[in-house]
C-alpha cells in the first residue's frame, strides 16, 4: 500500500534558549497557516500528525493540522525519532512501526529532517537535501524506505 509521507521543517521560532521550549513567533504561526491553506487547496487532510518533542515542531504540526483537519480532532503525536538526535536507524525502525495510512504529516527540524527525505529518495549525498523553515516535502512510498518527491514547497513560493 502506497503513502504519502509528508515532510515538513518546522516554522519561524523565536531565537534562544533553552533550545526545547522556543515557540513559534507570530510569523511562524502565520507560515504554519499559508502551508496548511496550500494543503487544504491541494485536498490534503491527514490520517495521523507527528513532530518532534520540540515545541517549535508541535506548534506547526498543530497549525497545519487545524486547517487542514478542520472539524475533526487530529492529535499531534511527539516522537523522538523526529529529533536531530535520532539515527537513521532509529527513524527508520519507528517509520516502519507506524500503522498503514494514506497521508501521515512528519514535523521536524534541520538537517537530519531533509536528510531523511534525501535517504527515501536514494540520493547518493542525502545530507545535501535541504528543506528551509517551513519548507514541505512531499514523499510517496510502497515500503517505508524508498520513494518518489510528489512535491516540494518552500514558503517563498507559498508567499502572496
Amino acid at each position: 500500500m502506497a503513502m504519502n509521507l509528508y515532510f515538513l521543517r518546522h516554522t519561524t521560532p523565536f531565537d534562544g534558549s533553552p533550545d526545547e521550549e522556543r515557540r513559534l513567533t507570530p510569523g511562524g504561526h502565520e507560515e504554519a497557516g499559508r502551508l496548511g491553506s496550500f494543503l487544504v487547496g491541494a485536498g490534503v487532510t491527514f490520517d495521523a500528525a507527528y513532530s518532534s518533542p520540540l515545541i517549535r515542531a508541535i506548534e506547526t504540526a498543530e497549525d497545519v493540522t487545524k486547517l487542514t483537519n478542520a472539524g475533526a480532532s487530529l492529535p499531534v503525536t511527539p516522537s523522538d525519532a523526529l529529533r536531530n538526535e535520532a539515527s537513521q536507524e532509529d527513524f527508520q525502525q519507528w517509520l516502519n512501526s507506524l500503522p498503514p495510512l494514506d497521508h501521515i504529516l512528519l514535523v521536524g527540524h534541520a538537517p537530519k529532517l531533509g536528510e531523511r527525505v534525501g535517504v527515501m529518495l536514494g540520493m547518493e549525498q542525502p545530507h545535501a537535501f535541504g528543506l528551509s523553515k517551513g519548507g514541505l516535502a512531499c514523499v510517496e512510498t510502497a515500503d517505508r524506505l524508498s520513494g518518489g518527491l510528489k512535491f516540494l514547497v518552500s514558503l517563498k513560493i507559498l508567499r502572496d
